[in-house]
């Protein structure tokens, strides 16, 4: 019974996590299947342990998760492994860098190395992004697995978050196609008004794609010359990174 109960609240705190919005009572049982007794029991018992926040009578995932979250981010070797490449990154290219993992089809930003000037991007270590075709991050996860690609299609619309977002899905494949020959991305205020993104992918023994380095500042800085200089810059970087993680290239 109680094995069950785990099951149920688990299914409970899945639907929440890959809800964009908040969610009513029976919004919530519509999706889970779970009997209104049963459910408010799951519910009462996350709400106390802070994993559900209940307000203005909807549902959604609370803070009772941050404490497992920093300290499985910080159990992650990559970020050991990768630091001091992050920090010449930084040096060189004065930006914001930002290291990051594929994590259930979406991204994880795991580790970052601030901009020493005073206009700067900042990136906030465990946030999760589910729009992948916004950001130059996103976009290396969908070229180098197929799996959340192809599911990405298939499952989401396109949203626009900027007018400069891609919205079309033919318009993005040609995108990840791009991506694919160059070894780099970036994106052009397509997730934020005044500020580019620049990544490119690290692959570990298996020739996975692991973790993703991002170089991030205001568009006025990185300018129409610097987002190639940088991103072959990126992609030498992340070659290494990926040789120290024992990834051999074929061929």
């Amino acid at each position: 019974m109680e094995q069950n109960l785990l099951s149920k609240g688990i299914d409970v705190l899945e639907v929440l996590r890959e809800e964009e919005g908040h969610l009513t009572f029976q919004e919530l049982q519509c999706r889970v299947k779970i009997p209104k007794t049963t459910l408010y029991r799951i519910l009462k018992t996350l709400i106390e342990r802070d994993f559900v926040i209940y307000e203005d009578k909807k549902y959604k995932l609370g803070y009772g998760f941050l404490s497992f979250t920093k300290k499985i981010i910080s159990e992650i070797p990559l970020r050991e492994i990768a630091n001091p490449y992050l920090k010449k990154i930084c040096y060189k290219t004065e930006e914001t860098v930002e290291l990051i993992i594929p994590f259930n089809n979406e991204i994880l930003y795991i580790d970052k190395i601030e901009s020493p000037q005073s206009i700067k991007l900042v990136a906030q270590i465990g946030s999760k992004y589910k729009t992948l075709h916004a950001s130059a991050p996103g976009k290396i996860l969908l070229a180098y697995n197929k799996k959340v690609f192809d599911d990405f299609l298939k499952r989401r619309k396109l949203e626009k978050i900027t007018p400069k977002t891609i919205t079309d899905k033919n318009k993005l494949k040609n995108e990840i196609e791009k991506i694919r020959k160059n070894g780099w991305a970036y994106d052009d205020e397509e997730a934020r008004i005044d500020v580019r993104r620049i990544a490119a992918p690290i692959f570990n023994y298996e020739g996975k794609l692991t973790g993703i380095v991002g170089i991030a500042g205001p568009s006025y800085r990185i300018n129409e010359r610097k987002i190639k200089e940088f991103g072959n810059f990126l992609k030498e970087i992340c070659a290494e990174i990926s040789k120290k993680l024992g990834y051999k290239k074929e061929g």
